[in-house]
């Protein structure tokens, strides 16, 4: 069988490459910054250290809670009462009193914006009847989201033995959040909260410093020392950071914006096709139709070193002759780029769509055909 290739201008492909230095002066003990849109890493030190997490554990929180909202679950006019345990929780509170009815809205910005215990506590315990049921929860989608690192024992992020996360876990955390739930992120940009005549401000302090920084959350213990997951976009472009054990509110503060201007600066991230868009039709035989389309069941995503579009090179590469009968989502051929001369890599294209056989007139005509060319 013979190779046939195309050339193709080529905008976009997911795809990473190495993991870049770190920036200079990073003083955490652990960090990762990621492509929102690739989810793809731009650069990590000790990125799998199973550490304590402290209250970006509400991430995940937050994540189910969300979760609950969308499959109208809950509400967010709707009123919780604050059940007695809340009123007794350690960490950082807003002086919920056992029987006051709280609407699901205020509590969400208590947590998300003061870390308050209190309103996690009456949130999870409405949702799920008790914190240990919630908890459960939030392990079972922390598996699904694949963060191997992860173990929840509260939904707090109060340092009890073997609750901890890691950078990576808590970056893809932070991505699903800003992919599943678009539509919810003021939540997590929200800079103060007016409760019972007392302000509460973010302890995030990129929200003021960095117009682009549009959440997601910053923790403390003794344990974690102070960790942050910072997203931000700038242009097109989306990026998360993350960062844990730092020793001090401004050392946080200042890794977290090394790690996004390094993100930002040194690489782009563009989309090539969407999903299901065709990249390539090709001859088919012995088919009821006499092509089929190629490309990728999910959006193509590149990641490049900043400014470096302009020199990829791509073909596409198909085994010929292609025979009927086709599957939608069979491998059919794949996209190979290369930059500056080296290699990328070769990525799957699939049919998107089936064809079935065609009659036998129509297969003897094609294999005349086959015969001839």
């Amino acid at each position: 069988m013979g190779m046939k290739r195309f050339g193709l201008g080529v905008i976009g492909l997911f795809f990473a490459f190495a993991v870049s230095a770190a920036p200079v002066g990073m003083g955490a003990r652990a960090w990762v910054s990621i492509d929102q849109a690739s989810g793809r890493e731009l650069a990590a030190h000790q990125a799998d250290l199973p550490l304590a997490p402290a209250s970006l554990t509400q991430l995940m929180t937050a994540y189910v809670l969300l979760g609950d909202i969308k499959k109208n679950k809950l509400s967010l006019g709707e009123l919780l009462t604050v059940p007695p345990a809340a009123e007794q929780v350690d960490g950082a509170r807003v002086f919920l009193k056992a029987g006051e009815q709280i609407s699901v809205d205020t509590l969400l910005q208590a947590m998300l914006v003061q870390s308050a215990s209190d309103a996690v506590l009456t949130l999870v315990t409405a949702a799920d009847g008790s914190e240990a049921a919630f908890v459960a929860r939030m392990n079972r989608e922390a598996k699904r989201l694949g963060l191997s690192k992860t173990r929840f024992m509260n939904a707090t992020g109060l340092t009890e033995p073997g609750h901890e996360s890691s950078a990576r876990d808590l970056a893809l955390l932070g991505r699903a959040l800003v992919r599943d739930f678009p539509n919810r992120l003021a939540f997590f940009a929200q800079q103060e909260l007016v409760f019972k005549g007392i302000t509460y401000y973010n302890a995030n302090r990129l929200l003021w410093r960095d117009p682009t920084v549009n959440g997601l959350k910053v923790g403390r213990t003794t344990q974690a020392g102070y960790c942050a997951v910072i997203s931000a976009t700038r242009g097109d472009q989306q990026r998360i950071a993350v960062v844990l054990g730092a020793r001090t509110d401004a050392q946080r503060t200042q890794d977290a914006l090394k790690l996004q201007n390094d993100a930002f600066e040194n690489y782009d991230s563009v989309r090539l096709y969407r999903a299901g868009q065709s990249v390539k039709v090709i001859k088919l035989y012995r088919g009821l139709s006499d092509s089929v389309a190629l490309g990728f069941a999910q959006d193509f995503h590149l990641l490049i070193p900043h400014g470096s579009a302009a020199r990829l090179k791509a073909e596409v590469i198909t085994q010929q002759p292609a025979l009927a009968p086709v599957n939608k989502g069979q491998r059919m051929g794949s996209l190979r780029l290369t930059l500056d001369g080296k290699p990328l890599g070769d990525f799957a294209l699939v049919a998107l769509q089936d064809v079935g056989v065609s009659g036998i007139f129509g297969r003897a005509w094609d294999s005349l055909r086959l015969m001839v060319e």
